[in-house]
């Protein structure tokens, strides 16, 4: 997010396209926010898993389990983030 800001700032880009979750704070004045329309639209997934055999998949467990939590799911929403459509099996 902050080099295509800069780019857009430098004038070194006409305009950029980052991440609604990217937005930050810091940056929110220099940006415009455009919504992009549904047929256009790619929804970017994120797979999270705890791998087999890890050497800390009691810790990496804990951590799958608190992103599907209503707690992290509510941390990954206020960040712009849509909620995790898990797939368990």
């Amino acid at each position: 997010m902050k080099s295509v800001v800069s780019k857009v700032q430098l004038g070194e880009a006409d305009a950029g396209i980052v991440y609604r979750s990217d937005l930050s704070p810091a940056v929110a004045r220099y940006v415009r926010v455009l919504d992009i329309p549904e047929s256009a639209n790619v929804i970017a997934s994120y797979p999270i898993a705890v791998l087999k055999g890890g050497p800390s998949s009691e810790a990496a467990k804990a951590f799958v389990d608190l992103v599907l939590s209503a707690d992290g799911q509510r941390v990954l929403e206020q960040r712009g983030l849509l909620p995790v459509a898990a797939n368990n099996p």
